[in-house]
């Protein structure tokens, strides 16, 4: 099996929005968290979608999901304190229906442009390696600061971000979530730290740039623009 996990327990406190999480945030007259679940809903390749979200938006998630008429969504979890915490609810439940060797897409729900072909690399990788971290080139010069002066810059031939999806047998992933908290870990950053931390070999999968994680106000925009640029493609047919 291939499923996706997608994360939208934040309450979104640097996007400074007054009103919604910023998942529940409409771009182009639909939630964020609406364009990212289309994108999985829409791909052939994957059986089933968990979400863990705040327990607060339960009901309003339920209410969109009907709406847009999404269907693959099996696990609906409630959200934990940390993200660490809302993660590993997720895997937990998806572990009580599926089997060890299911291939788990863990993506951020507030990460809308991703897109088909970036799913299937991503089950590939996995498939072939065993893991598979998104990742996109860095292109600025990188420099090491702990002050205010700066100590290093460091080559940036082989810099990646790493993003989402970041994707494991579910087994080996939950296995290791699950030693965290037993090690009095509750808040590491993502899953591809807890690989590295704990000593196995993680795989990239590179991704366009495009595939922002809407954490402020101007990736937002940011986000909006993007979606015009698709819109205007459609049109003009490029």
């Amino acid at each position: 099996m291939n499923v996706a996990l997608l994360f939208a327990g934040g309450i979104g406190s640097r996007m400074n929005s007054r009103a919604l999480p910023k998942q529940f945030l409409e771009i182009h007259g639909k939630p964020i968290i609406i364009h990212t679940l289309e994108h999985f809903e829409a791909h052939p390749d994957i059986d089933g979608i968990a979400i863990a979200i705040l327990p607060e938006y339960r009901q309003h998630l339920m209410k969109l999901l009907k709406r847009y008429e999404i269907e693959k969504v099996r696990w609906v979890v409630d959200g934990g304190k940390t993200g660490q915490e809302s993660r590993h609810n997720a895997l937990k439940t998806v572990a009580a229906d599926c089997p060890e060797d299911t291939v788990v897409l863990i993506h951020d729900g507030v990460r809308p442009l991703i897109d088909a072909k970036l799913i299937s690399a991503n089950i590939e990788t996995v498939k072939e390696h065993g893991s598979a971290i998104t990742c996109t080139k860095f292109n600025e010069t990188v420099v090491s600061s702990e002050h205010e002066h700066i100590d290093d810059v460091i080559p940036r031939d082989h810099i990646y971000a790493a993003q989402a999806p970041q994707s494991f047998r579910l087994g080996q992933i939950l296995s290791l979530y699950d030693r965290a908290v037993a090690e009095d870990e509750h808040d590491s950053i993502d899953s591809c730290s807890l690989m590295h931390r704990y000593g196995q070999k993680i795989y990239r999968v590179v991704g366009p740039r495009s595939n922002i994680k809407i954490t402020t106000s101007e990736d937002f925009y940011l986000c909006r623009t993007f979606f015009e640029i698709i819109e205007n493609q459609q049109i003009v047919g490029t």
